[in-house]
């Protein structure tokens, strides 16, 4: 008697389909991670660098510096402008799909381009170091960026609404004129104070309500340029309220907000931009708690002062340029 019988699937022909499967079921349709191109081919150009001011840019009239250049991988970048007269320097980033097409308007990293001046411009691309691209650009005058937010101060005024108030610790508090090393223009608050005192005096700068409406606290940043090269020196920042609505700073019945900040003894200027959440109620002296809280719509006035990290007796001074609030961003 015979039987039927059927044959078992081969082990080899199991493994087979298996791997197929694997193989089919684990296949993308894009690639991952970086272009390997990008990161291992050759960088060409296909456009030179240049831009579109050879005769040079008129900031002052709304004028706009384009920079474009072509090549033949999508790879980032990095074009760096630097003053040569005013050591201003300011950077855009990127990553370009084959080409670089950026608009400069005259933005600066901390002091400000200054008028008839070269600008060397940089072109330079992190993955491929040996290729590098270099033009200038000469500037005719600053730009004027104050359309940025709500200018306080920039000592330039003709009739300025700043006060500089000074104390019995102040040696010298005024403004310097004609000032080849101002961040913008040629003119900056200058104050000296010695002794273990920490008000050496302040530039005071009234605030309209309404020029804050729409405001938060998170929205709102105060953009201070400083300078100084006295170590531990400092400036705080105060912003005081008319709290009862008499139109008077009244200490003990006003309230009034501080920060603290610390500033370098380099001699260099610094940007430093505070955002109003930064601010805290402050109880020292005669000082008061109203509500505990910065209430936009009696905002009257802020005061950048001459003072020390500390307690220590010292000279200890400071140079102010270019206070300006902006909103939404820093400037």
């Amino acid at each position: 008697m015979s039987f039927l019988q059927s044959n078992p699937p081969r082990i080899g022909t199991w493994t087979l389909g298996l791997v197929f499967m694997c193989f089919v079921g684990c296949a993308k349709e894009g690639s991952l991670g970086p272009d390997l191109e990008s990161l291992y081919g050759d960088l060409e150009f296909t456009e030179s660098f240049s831009h579109n001011m050879p005769n040079g840019v008129h900031f002052e009239q709304g004028d706009a510096v384009r920079f474009s250049c072509g090549f033949n991988l999508p790879v980032a970048y990095t074009l760096s402008l630097t003053g040569q007269t005013s050591g201003a320097t300011y950077a855009f980033q990127g990553q370009g799909n084959r080409e670089l097409d950026v608009l400069w308007f005259g933005g600066c990293d901390n002091v400000f381009f200054r008028k008839n001046e070269w600008v060397h411009c940089l072109l330079e691309f992190p993955d491929h170091p040996d290729d590098f691209k270099l033009d200038s650009v000469f500037v005719w005058e600053q730009p004027d960026l104050s359309n940025r937010g709500l200018l306080l101060a920039s000592f330039e005024e003709t009739n300025p609404i700043f006060s500089i108030s000074s104390g019995e610790f102040t040696e010298s508090l005024d403004v310097v004129t004609e000032a080849l090393d101002a961040v913008e223009g040629g003119a900056y608050m200058r104050g000296v104070g010695a002794g273990a005192g920490s008000w050496f005096g302040a530039l005071r700068l009234p605030l309209d309500p309404q020029d804050l409406l729409g405001s938060s606290l998170g929205n709102t940043y105060l953009n201070v340029h400083l300078r100084s090269d006295y170590e531990g020196s400092a400036s705080v920042i105060k912003l005081f309220e008319d709290s009862n609505g008499d139109g008077l700073v009244t200490s003990g019945e006003d309230e009034v907000f501080t920060t603290k900040l610390a500033v370098n003894a380099d001699n260099t200027w610094q940007r430093i931009s505070i955002p109003w959440s930064d601010f805290e109620l402050d109880l020292s002296g005669n000082n008061v708690s109203v509500n505990g809280q910065i209430d936009f719509d009696q905002i009257s006035r802020l005061d950048c002062t001459v003072s020390q990290t500390g307690t220590a007796s010292g000279t200890y001074g400071l140079d102010v340029d270019y206070v300006i609030l902006t909103f939404d961003q820093p400037f």
